[in-house]
Formats: C-alpha cells, structure tokens, sequence
C-alpha cells in the first residue's frame, strides 16, 4: 500500500497540511493528513503534523491525545515534543512544559527551538 504515494510525495502533503495550519485552514489540513494516514497508518509525521492542526485552534487536550501514543512509543521524539511543549506553553501547563523539555535530546536542532519558546512563553 505504501506505493500508492513515495515518500517525496507523502513529505510534499505533510507540508502542504502545515501551510494549511498555518493560514488558518485547519480542517483542509486534517482531510490531507487523513489521506497520507489512509495510506501510511500511525505515521508518526502524520500524526505530529495533525496534533498540531488541534492546536492552531486551540484544542490543545485533542493535540496532546494525538501526541500520547506516539511519545509513549518513543519519548525521546524530538519533533513530537516540540508540539507537545508548545501545547503545554500555550496551554498554560508550564511544569508539564518542562517535563516534556527534558525529554528533547541535548544538542538537537529542537532543543534550541524548545529554548526559546519557554523564553518567550
């Protein structure tokens, strides 16, 4: 079933999903991300990218749930927690913020990202 989209395809929809977010289409975003899931179940992108069309709308325990089993999976998934440390930020869950910034692995480009967001939030 992967053949049905490469992976230079499935990266292109991934970003076009977050372009969506980002110019306040949410819900165009999630019908992409459920399609590359379609094809790809439990793509851990995929789902990163969905938690975070939850929380550019502020439905931040729906992005936190997507968030759940992938970090459960692999807690040290730096992408993962980014969007998991911007949902507690903006969620105003600082000290479960901090907890989810000791998981991202020191010296990864994320961790500096991490840095400055608990700066600025």
């Amino acid at each position: 079933m992967h053949d049905l989209l490469d992976n230079n395809e499935v990266a292109l929809l991934l970003d076009l999903a977050n372009l969506a977010c980002h110019k306040g289409m949410p819900a165009e975003a999630r019908v992409i991300v459920d399609g590359v899931l379609a094809v790809r179940p439990n793509f851990v992108p995929a789902l990163i990218t969905l938690a975070y069309s939850h929380l550019v709308v502020d439905d931040f325990d729906r992005a936190l749930e997507i968030l759940e089993p992938v970090l459960a999976a692999k807690p040290d998934d730096a992408d993962a927690r980014i969007v998991q440390l911007l949902t507690l930020l903006l969620a105003g869950k600082r000290s479960e913020a901090d907890e989810a910034f000791d998981y991202i692995p020191e010296g990864c480009p994320q961790q500096q990202l991490a840095n400055e967001l608990r700066q600025a939030l």
